[in-house]
């Protein structure tokens, strides 16, 4: 059951829902700096690098290099990816572009 009043069983229903709309949580880890752990970016679960360059800024895909990976998608640490590389849920992602 769920309760608007008590907020019985939002938080499962909130589960349920992220769940079935086929979303992952990634984590972007900027270049030199600490990874953000506490605000993913929420893509579809079928998402490469590309989708992600695209959703973080238009000139991302025109102006990469390449990216580092780390989590479940990646074969070791910090490997290095192209636009194609399909990631998976609690992926951290760094993104290196030319300037």
């Amino acid at each position: 059951p769920v309760s608007a009043l008590t907020g019985e069983g939002i938080e499962a229903m909130k589960d349920f829902i992220f769940d079935n709309l086929h979303f992952m949580s990634i984590y972007l880890k900027p270049q030199g700096q600490e990874a953000d752990l506490i605000e993913p970016l929420i893509v579809k679960n079928t998402s490469t690098v590309r989708d992600v360059c695209v959703k973080l800024h238009r000139d991302f895909v025109r102006r990469f290099r390449y990216a580092r990976v780390k989590g479940p998608s990646a074969k070791f640490d910090w490997q290095r990816v192209g636009l194609d590389h399909l990631l998976k849920d609690e992926d951290l992602l760094t993104i290196i572009i030319r300037k």
